[in-house]
């Protein structure tokens, strides 16, 4: 795990593990198709990564200028709104029911949360890329300038968060895709005998 620079406070959080599966629809997820059928896993990457600054002023030197300096720049991500659902066309007992559910919870619950926390490194490579002043190593300014540094320095970190979000959802998307493509669910479907598959007791 990368070591974080000062001022920055870094946090990716995700929900807790569904203890209890929607087992209500006969078709689960957004879709009417085939590949819903079976069993659907909702996420959500909460808000853009939440950022916060916290800015301070010093008392200005004799040359008018005054130290400006960040006291703490924080960053959340948040993997939230975890919803799993299996058909209900195949009881809690069944291989089909089993076998979806170890699918969805593995590919689509556990795989999401590992490949989430390695952008914590990507986050702190990026922030620790960017100088921001301090308490210790402020930026002198002249009050009139103060702003426009404080807004430049703002743009170029949200730039940076909103950037490794992008490259999460996008990594999150591929990898949801991967899992569900046409040999991932062989896998799957091998488990358990066509007559399961069938399901409708």
């Amino acid at each position: 795990m990368l070591e974080l620079k000062k001022p920055y406070y870094v946090s990716f959080l995700h929900d807790p593990i569904p203890r209890v599966v929607d087992h209500s629809k006969s078709s689960p997820g957004p879709g009417s198709g085939r590949g819903d059928r079976a069993g659907y896993t909702h996420i959500r990457l909460s808000g853009d990564g939440a950022l916060t600054f916290a800015w301070e002023n010093g008392p200005a030197r004799s040359d008018g200028r005054t130290p400006l300096y960040a006291q703490s720049v924080n960053v959340y991500f948040h993997l939230t709104d975890f919803v799993v659902a299996i058909s209900s066309d195949y009881t809690t007992a069944s291989c089909a029911y089993h076998a979806t559910r170890r699918h969805e919870f593995e590919a689509h619950l556990y795989r999401p949360i590992r490949i989430f926390h390695t952008y914590r490194d990507v986050m702190v490579s990026r922030l620790n890329a960017i100088a921001i002043p301090t308490r210790e190593s402020p930026r002198w300014t002249r009050p009139a300038e103060a702003g426009a540094v404080q807004k430049s320095l703002e743009e170029a970190i949200r730039e940076a968060v909103l950037s490794v979000r992008r490259n999460l959802v996008a990594a999150l998307i591929t990898d949801r895709n991967t899992q569900d493509d046409g040999s991932h669910y062989q896998v799957v479907y091998d488990q358990c005998s066509p007559a399961d598959w069938a399901g409708k007791p």
